[in-house]
């Protein structure tokens, strides 16, 4: 009798200990929900149902203003400059009651160091003629920073980015923050130059439970908004959309 007592206590015990880590887990997948839910968008998505969009749990959206000057525009010269979408979007999803920023997709060129600040600068004006001025609630810019990067080297890609930040941070008020993901920024050196320097980090990395986060986990820094996802469905936008989550409260990201 002793003997049974003593293994029925040990199964009870057992059931508790599972009970209890199965607890541990919806727990855990409650905080990921808890997180603040945001869309990124461009012209890809043509003309977005924003009222509709906000009746679900999005709350933020990051709106392209416009994209560079890649080795594709001298060949489809549409898919370059401000995006025609823009100024509807931002409208929109700002009258729905989102949070909204823009962001400006990147396309690096220039065989030197000063060639590519060049090029930088003349992308930063176009970002800035679509985006000024910030206005109150407005979340802060950010540079989308991804592959292809031409013919760049290390030196000469950190020079563009740093000259880009710096040209939109003069021009707006407000220090822009970096979307990039773990091996594209392997293409700067995987450098810690920009987290240092105080840039929030976006990171883009799909299908995975925590984002691989580059640059020694961006100084230590952690990063600010996870692209979580490239294939998300939500109403008010037609096919597939880039859905994030932001990591803590909306305070820092905010632009004014």
């Amino acid at each position: 009798m002793r003997a049974v007592t003593a293994r029925s206590r040990r199964l009870i015990a057992f059931a508790f200990a599972v009970v209890a880590a199965h607890a541990l887990i919806p727990a855990a997948d409650a905080g990921q929900k808890q997180r603040r839910v945001g869309v990124d968008v461009s012209r890809f998505q043509g003309e977005i149902k924003w009222q509709r969009v906000a009746r679900t749990r999005v709350e933020f959206a990051y709106i392209q203003a416009s994209r560079g000057d890649g080795r594709v525009c001298p060949v489809v010269p549409e898919r370059c400059g401000a995006d025609e979408y823009y100024a509807a979007n931002h409208e929109g999803a700002k009258a729905a009651g989102l949070r909204v920023g823009a962001y400006h997709r990147a396309f690096p060129r220039g065989r030197t160091i000063e060639r590519a600040r060049e090029r930088a600068r003349e992308e930063a004006a176009l970002f800035v003629a679509q985006t000024e001025p910030l206005q109150h609630r407005d979340l802060r810019p950010a540079l989308d920073v991804e592959t292809p990067f031409g013919t760049l080297d290390q030196r000469e890609l950190r020079a563009w980015i740093a000259t880009w930040l710096r040209r939109v941070e003069r021009a707006l008020g407000t220090q822009p923050m970096i979307y990039t993901n773990h091996s594209s920024w392997q293409a700067t050196g995987n450098t810690l130059r920009f987290a240092r320097d105080g840039h929030l980090l976006w990171v883009a990395n799909w299908v995975a439970s925590e984002p691989l986060v580059p640059a020694s986990n961006w100084d230590g820094r952690g990063w600010e908004v996870w692209q979580f996802t490239s294939s998300a469905h939500v109403r008010g936008i037609s096919g597939r959309v880039d859905k994030n989550r932001l990591r803590g409260a909306f305070r820092r990201l905010r632009a004014l």
